[in-house]
């Protein structure tokens, strides 16, 4: 519910500043793909990047056009993963279900380049600045004492990164006022984690999809 009224908080401020600007504005809702970059444990005393996981997601995003082909955007989005593996009838005893859950949000800023096609149709590419906050959480997953791993149930210690990102997408406007987008991208950038002291720092890049419908906004 804090996040919610984060995204909530933003995405207002966004609009009362918008309204001085003189185009077109745009709201969408959408459905959302991405990767996700966790940090691990690594034996007793550090840990380190583990490989990109997919998440999927929700999230909104805005556009406010500043000419006739540029446009500022803003996106929030909340993305989630989960899996469970259950135990064979083989496994020794008392055997339980492994559970992996993983969470994170994302704010971006941006710009666009805009291009009309036809009446009901804009193709928009443009670069962006993107924050994302990521943790990984494992259930039944024991504890092993050798490599000193974390006591069962363990959460991860939450991800931060920062990014440059380019994505290019398409508006089909079905009514003046209501359609459908969908857009791709790529992102780049350097992610960190900290946990009892140790540290990790990486440099992750990876695929970004989102879609959904799209409003026209009143002036």
């Amino acid at each position: 519910m804090k996040l919610l009224r984060v995204f909530a908080i933003l995405l207002g401020m966004l609009l009362l500043a918008s309204t001085a600007l003189a185009g077109d504005g745009y709201l969408g809702v959408q459905l959302t793909n991405g990767s996700a970059d966790i940090a691990y444990p690594a034996g007793q005393y550090s840990i380190s990047a583990g490989q990109p996981h997919s998440e999927m997601g929700v999230g909104v995003q805005y556009w406010r056009l500043m000419s006739n082909d540029y446009a500022f955007t803003f996106s929030a989005t909340y993305g989630t993963f989960s899996e469970t593996d259950k135990p064979g009838t083989g496994a020794p005893q008392p055997a339980v279900d492994q559970k992996y859950t993983q969470t994170s949000y994302s704010f971006r800023f941006g710009g666009d380049r805009a291009v009309k096609i036809g009446e009901r149709a804009v193709l928009y590419f443009g670069p962006g600045i993107e924050y994302w906050s990521g943790k990984a959480k494992f259930t039944g997953f024991g504890v092993d004492v050798p490599s000193g791993y974390p006591t069962d149930p363990y959460t991860t210690p939450s991800t931060t990164r920062y990014a440059l990102t380019g994505r290019i997408g398409g508006m089909m406007m079905l009514s003046r006022s209501a359609g459908f987008n969908c857009q791709v991208g790529r992102y780049i950038g350097m992610a960190s984690a900290k946990e009892n002291g140790a540290e990790a720092t990486w440099w992750p890049s990876g695929f970004q999809a989102s879609g959904g419908l799209v409003f026209k906004l009143p002036m």
